[in-house]
């Protein structure tokens, strides 16, 4: 055995060990009686908002509602969603409508993830950011979130929360810095 070996080898005998690991199953987590009222406060504290769709609503609707004078507006939850040859071609949307599977209560954050993967772009060059999400799909916290969660289309998902926003040191908000300016999240 060389120096270095015999010296690497007292050091990992040596070595102090650390505390034990809590048991995380046995610490109580969070839970909201209505988990739709506590995503929607959250989410509107960041900037965003949340509503239910209600009998004779569509989504169309609400979004036509709430932005009435909007130009471009791709729906990737149509039956046959618009295509692109290059996320380039986004670059003029001011209205994305895409699938949510799952929402977070705790972090007003959505699971976005689908199949064909072309439309991941979309997410973050739109100008308003509309997620449709199952009512059924709210989970209290993250940790409830990533027992549910998969990665299944060439290793892409992600969470998506409220509307981008970033602040420097001088306290100069800037919106859709790195994201929409503006999201909405549908409950249907």
């Amino acid at each position: 055995m060389s120096s270095r070996e015999q010296i690497l080898a007292k050091l990992r005998h040596k070595r102090p060990h650390g505390p034990a690991l809590p048991d995380i199953d046995a610490v109580p987590f969070i839970t909201f009686a209505d988990k739709f009222d506590a995503f929607a406060t959250l989410v509107r504290n960041l900037g965003g908002d949340a509503v239910q769709l209600q009998p004779g609503e569509t989504v169309a609707g609400i979004v036509a509602q709430r932005w009435p004078q909007a130009g471009r507006v791709v729906d990737v939850t149509a039956a046959n969603p618009e295509q692109v040859s290059a996320p380039h071609d986004w670059h003029d949307v001011d209205i994305a409508i895409v699938p949510g599977e799952l929402a977070v209560a705790e972090s007003a954050a959505v699971w976005v993830s689908h199949a064909g993967n072309s439309q991941r772009a979309l997410y973050f060059l739109t100008q308003k950011l509309v997620l449709v999400v199952p009512r059924d799909a709210i989970v209290d916290t993250m940790r409830d979130a990533y027992q549910r969660v998969s990665i299944r289309e060439h290793g892409f998902g992600g969470f998506i929360s409220g509307s981008s926003r970033t602040a420097d040191i001088e306290q100069s908000l800037v919106m859709g810095a790195h994201g929409a300016m503006a999201a909405l999240v549908i409950f249907v």
